[in-house]
């Protein structure tokens, strides 16, 4: 089942060729499908959906390159990411990787995670001055957590 209509994806090819201006790598930390097996503790509903839609959207663009990691194998690279939960995706241009997304960007989440993959390969967030001046005189680092739930 595909996720993405013909209409959706050829706007969104549309928009990356437009504004894509550099590689982005988004990183799917997640686990193989279990094929319907359902082992407490590794139980993921949302990781085969999730690494299907991120396909969908990385085959549109040459400059989107997806990348999967299996989170309960590869315990050194989650660590390293500091992915404590599945699916998490890092969205990111060469080593910086300033965005991270938990769960499925599906439905409305979905243009935020075309919006997230716009603004890292083009460095340049969509904000307005004012928010601009505020964040230049921030001396701390400074995490930012938007949460969402489902319509």
């Amino acid at each position: 089942m595909r996720f993405l209509s013909e209409n959706d994806s050829n706007f969104v090819r549309d928009r990356f060729e437009k504004e894509l201006v550099e590689d982005v790598t988004v990183t799917l930390f997640t686990q193989p499908d279990l094929k319907g097996l359902i082992v407490p503790g590794m139980d993921c509903e949302t990781c085969q959906p999730t690494e299907q839609l991120l396909r969908e959207v990385s085959d549109l663009s040459e400059r989107v390159i997806l990348q999967t990691v299996n989170h309960r194998e590869d315990i050194e690279a989650s660590e390293l990411a500091n992915v404590e939960r599945i699916p998490t995706i890092l969205i990111s241009k060469g080593e910086e990787s300033n965005v991270r997304y938990l769960g499925i960007p599906a439905g409305t989440e979905f243009p935020v995670l075309l919006e997230a993959i716009v603004n890292v390969s083009s460095g340049a967030p969509n904000l307005n001055e004012e928010t601009l001046e505020f964040l230049k005189d921030l001396e701390n680092e400074l995490t930012i957590k938007v949460f969402v739930t489902p319509n």
